[in-house]
């Protein structure tokens, strides 16, 4: 069979029943752009479009089959967290236009993650930029709430917690601009969750992060029955919250009090529920049934609306007014050698980080006579290609008279650049291309001549 499509039998070495009913999946990676608040929009990575990706649903023991197409122009993989075996070994690296198949015995019931994993530093990298979803493995012995009342869930509601990034330096430090339940900004406040009073829920939880802590919580009410990991042997009575890192998870067993009203589900990290991770199930006495809330995002556009009032692009070039700008102002100290004593000291250079798979500043406006320096801040910088934290500079649009092109620099390398005449350029780095930035260099004139302000933009 071609490399293009690699099929892994892998079901035969893990002692899957040959004739055991498969559940198939297919997840395509690719590149999207996600809508996750009224007029704004992120770029990033999705499965099918989507960010949480396709949910998928099967039973303790199933054999599972996952067909991985990568129909990108960088390279892509798959961790299952549910998968008791090595899943790097036969879904890293897939490259673009590569299909991979790949089975597995679902062996523990539970909640889990499962996300993009190119290899190395591209996991990290590509997880921040939404590629990630739920698997639910539902558990042949019955949970506890279920088997006292001798009837399934009124409502299974689906969550999963994640954050969106402005930039690779705002990841690398854990400040997300949003967090959001199943990929948008206040989803279920603008859209509460019918339930009745009374009812039974359950909800599958998982914050898939990656990287900020949730404890999930609802306002009037307390759980009657929790499970860590969604296993049914990991039992705990009465809580008020569920604590989950990334990728932690629960099944969550609640019974609607009867009191008519709004409940409001929210991580109780309030610096975070502010960001959006906030939504309400609408208890009415005649409110309709609706059966399950699924864990996917809303569907990916095609491309940036014309009226949209702010791009996030956590490895490229979004929203201007929201970018990380830095606009150098004219000093002669910072453009010309400084004496002190008998020696010329040089000036400090102005520093372009290379970090979470991005340029910071993004947009960088400096006078002639500047001196860049680009430092490489990504740590992992083994391997090669996606999945490597190796990073250059390289010019791809020129409206100046010193385009440039820096060495591949690994970690805690640096490179200067002194900029001698006005002019802009537009930067990518050539191993990760989606990675953008952009230098302005101004004369001196343009400032004393009543120039724009200088200007600091976080």
């Amino acid at each position: 069979m071609k490399g293009a499509k690699l099929l892994l039998m892998v079901a035969v070495l893990l002692g899957a029943p040959a004739l055991a009913a498969v559940k198939r999946f297919e997840l395509v990676a690719q590149s999207s752009v996600f809508p996750v608040d009224e007029g704004v929009y992120v770029k990033g990575f999705s499965f099918n479009g989507m960010s949480p990706g396709p949910m998928l649903v099967v039973e303790e023991g199933d054999t599972v089959e996952i067909v991985l197409k990568n129909a990108d122009s960088v390279t892509h993989g798959l961790s299952i967290h549910a998968a008791n075996t090595q899943t790097s070994k036969f879904l890293g690296n897939v490259q673009p236009g590569e299909e991979r198949v790949f089975r597995f015995t679902a062996d523990f019931p539970g909640v889990f993650m499962y996300h993009c994993a190119p290899g190395g530093h591209g996991i990290m990298a590509h997880t921040m930029g939404g590629q990630h979803g739920m698997i639910v493995v539902e558990p042949k012995k019955k949970y506890r709430l279920e088997a006292e009342l001798k009837r399934p869930p009124d409502l299974k509601l689906y969550i999963v917690q994640s954050e969106w990034y402005a930039s690779g330096r705002d990841f690398f430090d854990g400040k997300a601009t949003y967090v959001v339940f199943n990929g948008y900004n206040f989803r279920y406040v603008n859209e509460p969750i019918p339930v009745r009073p009374g009812d039974y829920v359950r909800i599958y939880f998982l914050n898939a992060g990656p990287s900020l802590t949730s404890t999930f919580h609802v306002v009037g009410g307390v759980w009657e029955y929790i499970y860590y990991q969604g296993n049914p042997d990991n039992l705990m009575k009465g809580s008020q919250t569920v604590l989950a890192g990334p990728s932690d998870s629960w099944v969550i067993e609640w019974r609607v009090p009867p009191v008519e009203g709004d409940y409001t589900l929210v991580t109780h990290v309030f610096n975070t529920a502010i960001k959006g991770a906030v939504g309400i199930l609408r208890a009415k006495k005649d409110a309709p049934r609706i059966g399950e809330v699924r864990a996917e995002g809303p569907k990916a556009l095609a491309s940036v609306p014309a009226d949209a009032k702010r791009v996030l692009d956590p490895y490229g070039l979004g929203t201007p007014d929201h970018e990380h700008t830095v606009r150098v102002p004219l000093d002669p100290t910072l453009v010309q050698p400084v004496a002190v004593g008998s020696k010329a000291l040089e000036p400090l250079p102005v520093r372009v980080q290379m970090v979470g798979n991005s340029f910071y500043p993004k947009i960088l406006e400096i006078p002639v006579g500047t001196t860049v320096e680009f430092v490489n801040e990504d740590v992992f910088d083994l391997l090669d290609g996606e999945r490597t934290g190796r990073h250059d500079a390289v010019v791809i649009d020129v409206k100046g008279p010193e385009p440039f092109v820096t060495p591949k620099l690994g970690h805690g390398e640096r490179y200067r650049i002194t900029f001698t005449k006005p002019g802009e350029y537009v930067y990518i780095c050539s191993i990760h291309p989606y990675m953008k930035g952009v230098i302005r260099v101004y004369a001196p004139v343009d400032q004393e001549a009543g120039g724009p302000e200088p200007e600091h933009h976080h």
